[in-house]
């Protein structure tokens, strides 16, 4: 029946109008059903046509799961929408979700030492509960919060840290590996750049507040 031939074409046609990929490629696969209905109502019906039409729809279904799965609302818990909030809010939810997952969370109790002076720590680390000291030499300089970080001059700049970060009372955070974070944001380079603009901000809050750098 050449009714499906011609609905096919005014599909694709119209898939090509559209500005939304997401639309693009749903009705690149409503095309590709009337094609295949059109050629399968034909006295010789195409093999030929048929596989390549379906490679073509296989292809614009994953990806249309995959536009679907990066549209859906991102549901922080309230956990993480206070850490977000106070540190990320320059980030948007799903990146800070993605950098959520390459992290783990961990507990502290009282007087443990998170970042060791003089060393190179190998991870990196944000408050999202609690409160850490900042000594130099055994004396206290200043107090970390929820939402500040320890160990991120040493992850950007490699070198030891020029103090330690003792938890004053029980702290809740989130630690990134250094090798760990690497890989990931080596793979994911568009939250590099986002990420070192937290640590900027960071940074500079402590400059402000004359707050020695772990």
């Amino acid at each position: 029946m050449e009714i499906w031939f011609h609905l096919a074409n005014i599909l694709y046609v119209v898939s090509y109008l559209v500005t939304d990929i997401l639309w693009l490629r749903a009705l690149a696969v409503l095309g590709g059903l009337s094609s295949l209905t059109w050629t399968l109502t034909t006295p010789t019906p195409s093999a030929t046509f048929i596989g390549w039409t379906l490679v073509y729809n296989t292809i614009n279904i994953v990806q249309i799961a995959r536009l679907w799965r990066e549209r859906r609302p991102v549901r922080l818990t309230a956990e993480e929408q206070v850490l977000y909030a106070a540190a990320f809010r320059t980030l948007t939810p799903r990146e800070f979700q993605r950098l959520l997952a390459a992290g783990r969370w961990q507990e502290a109790p009282a007087k443990e030492v998170l970042i060791a002076e003089g060393a190179r720590p190998g991870r990196i680390l944000v408050l999202a509960a609690g409160r850490a000291a900042v000594k130099v030499h055994g004396h206290e300089v200043a107090t970390l919060r929820a939402g500040q970080f320890a160990g991120e001059m040493s992850f950007l700049t490699g070198a030891q840290t020029t103090a330690a970060v003792e938890v004053v009372e029980r702290a809740r955070f989130v630690s990134w590996a250094t090798a760990d974070l690497e890989r990931f944001l080596t793979r994911h380079p568009e939250l590099r750049a986002a990420l070192q603009l937290v640590l900027g901000r960071d940074l500079a809050a402590k400059l402000a507040g004359g707050t020695e750098r772990p």
